[in-house]
This record gives structure tokens, sequence and C-alpha cells, in this order.
């Protein structure tokens, strides 16, 4: 078996069974990463040729062949999000149940919250849903949905103050501040 890095020097060249020996090599780690990655085998597949496709084409210009490597791993980390960015937010949904359990005895604010909750746009609604009711961390939500961390705090900051904009218009109650931005919301 030849080293890899002759493979990669010879596969600059065009030299097709040198890189068709490449792929075949480094088939499973690409694979692999692809699906840890995205989670989903078919995607995963389309990603990999799609990683193979633009490393031939950006093997000429690799100026050390043991890179290859990283450079696989860099196309799959670059097609992966791309992949994610574009996954829509209507799959991340939570279960209805999760966000809809039945209100205790007192806690019709908690009922007027998610009827408010319901009217909200659907991008809002489902982020404020995976923060509080999914009880998901900024990084959790960040994988899920592809959203930079900076972009999905002004976000989420956004569809609270519409939230609670909208509880204020419905109700007319400044409980409704204490509820969504604590006590010291109130004298503000």
């Amino acid at each position: 078996m030849r080293d890899f890095k002759v493979l990669v020097t010879e596969a600059s060249k065009g030299e097709e069974p040198a890189w068709t020996e490449l792929m075949t090599r480094f088939e499973k780690y690409v694979s692999s990463q692809a699906i840890k990655r995205i989670r989903d085998q078919s995607k995963a597949e389309d990603l990999s040729q799609e990683v193979f496709l633009e490393a031939w084409k950006v093997l000429p210009t690799l100026r050390q062949p043991e890179a290859f490597p990283f450079l696989l791993r860099r196309l799959v980390l670059k097609h992966s999000d791309r992949i994610l960015r574009k996954k829509d937010l209507l799959g991340t949904e939570l279960n209805p149940e999760i966000t809809r359990a039945a209100p205790r005895s007192g806690d019709s604010w908690r009922t007027e919250v998610l009827d408010a909750l319901d009217e909200l746009p659907n991008e809002e609604k489902q982020l404020l849903n995976l923060r509080y009711f999914g009880e998901m961390s900024y990084e959790e939500i960040t994988e899920k949905t592809g959203i930079p961390i900076g972009n999905l705090k002004n976000r989420l900051r956004r569809s609270r103050e519409l939230l609670r904009r909208q509880l204020l218009n419905k109700s007319d109650r400044k409980d409704w501040l204490e509820v969504l931005h604590g006590p010291m919301a109130i004298a503000s």
C-alpha cells in the first residue's frame, strides 16, 4: 500500500488512479464525519460527494500533501454548516405536549402566555419554545438551527419583546412585566 502523501502528489498532477485510491482510503473518514455532523444518512452521502468533488478541484493548490486529511475535514465542516444553515426551523419545533402541559390551578398566566406565544410568527415562537420550554442552551439551539450565537441572542431578545408587547396589549396588566422580565422590569 502506497503512502497517501505520494497519492496526493500524483492526484494533484491529474492522475485519476491515484485520486480513486485516495477516495477509497478516505471514504469512511469523510462519511463518518458527515454523519456525525448532520445526522442524516442520505444527506451525508451527498455531502461526501461534494467534499470529494471540491477536494479534487483544490488539490493542485495544496502545498503540503500531508495536509490532505485536514483539507477533507475542513470541507466536511464547510459543507455540513451550509446544509445545517438551510435547515428549516419548522423541523425543530418541539412536541406540543412539552409546551402545552396542563396549567395547574392558579397558573392562568401560563395559559395566557401560551396563547400569546401561539400568535407570534413561527420563527419567534419556535426559538422561544426551544429556549424556554425545551430548556436548550444557546449553543444547543445554534447547533440545531445553524443560527450564529450572536444573531440567536438578538432574535431571542426581539422575540421576548414581541411577546411582552403582545401580552401587555392583550391584558394591559403590569404583572406581565414581572413574569417575563423579573421584578426590576416593573420599575422601568
